[in-house]
C-alpha cells in the first residue's frame, strides 16, 4: 500500500479522476520527493544542480541504420532547466509516472560511427556534433509504487521538434558519407533516445529530487 503521506495532498490535486492521485504541484519539487522518498529507497541527499553534464564515453545502437555510435566527451546543456510535467500515482495499476520537459536541450560530442554490413568489416566515420533540441519530453512509468526502483524502468523520450544541429566531419570519407536527406532523421532520433532517456531523467532525479543510485553511463 502507498505510504499515507499521499493522503495528505490538497482536495484540488487529488480528486479530479477517483483512481488517480496527484499529491503535489509539479512545481512543488520537495513535495514530489517526499512522496518517492516515501515509497522508495531513493536518498533526499541530492547533489544540486548544474548547467551542464558530461559523459567520458557513451554508445548507443541505431539498428535501423545498421550502424553504431560512439560519443567521446559527450556534453549535455541546459540538464538544469527541465521541469516536472507531470506526476501521479494510480492506485488501480499500482504505477506511479513522472514525466519532465527539457527545454533547448544541447547534445555536443565527437562521434564515431561504425556502420555494419554482412561479410565486411565495419566502415568507421568520425565527425563532431553540437546539437539543439527545442524541447524533450521523457516520460517513466514505475511499477510497484510503494515500493519504486527506478533503475530498473525504462523511459520513453518524445521529440516534438527536430534538433537544429551542427557537423563538423574529421575527414574526407566522413564529408562524403554524410547526407543532407533529413527524411530519415526523426527515425534516428528515436533510436538514438531510446538509450539516452534514462540517464537523462536518472540526472535530473539525482541533482534535483532524490537519488535512487543508478548508473546509466
Amino acid at each position: 500500500m502507498l505510504r499515507s503521506l499521499l493522503l495528505t495532498c490538497a482536495a484540488s490535486v487529488c480528486l479530479a479522476e477517483p483512481n488517480i492521485v496527484r499529491p503535489c504541484h509539479l512545481q512543488d519539487l520537495e513535495c514530489i520527493q517526499d512522496n518517492l522518498a516515501a515509497n522508495s529507497h531513493c536518498k533526499t541527499n541530492i547533489a544540486g544542480t548544474a548547467p551542464t553534464a558530461t559523459v567520458s564515453n557513451f554508445r548507443f545502437e541505431c539498428p535501423f541504420f545498421h550502424s553504431s555510435y560512439i560519443e567521446n566527451n559527450l556534453i549535455m546543456r541546459n540538464v538544469d532547466s527541465c521541469v516536472v510535467s507531470e506526476f501521479f500515482f494510480n492506485m488501480d495499476t499500482d504505477k506511479a509516472l513522472l514525466s519532465i520537459d527539457c527545454l533547448d536541450f544541447g547534445l555536443e560530442a565527437d562521434r564515431t560511427v561504425l556502420q555494419h554490413r554482412s561479410l565486411h568489416e565495419d566502415s568507421v566515420y568520425q565527425y563532431h556534433i553540437n546539437s539543439t533540441y527545442p524541447i524533450l519530453r521523457l516520460t517513466t512509468n514505475m511499477n510497484n509504487a510503494d515500493r519504486i526502483n527506478f533503475c530498473s524502468e525504462y523511459t520513453f523520450v518524445e521529440i516534438p521538434v527536430l534538433p537544429i544541429f551542427h557537423i563538423d566531419p574529421k575527414d574526407k570519407l566522413t564529408s562524403k558519407f554524410l547526407t543532407r536527406d533529413m527524411s530519415e532523421l526523426f527515425a534516428f532520433e528515436r533510436e538514438t533516445f531510446n538509450y539516452r532517456g534514462s540517464g537523462i531523467m536518472n540526472w535530473f532525479l539525482q541533482h534535483k529530487i532524490c537519488d535512487f543510485g543508478c548508473n546509466f553511463d
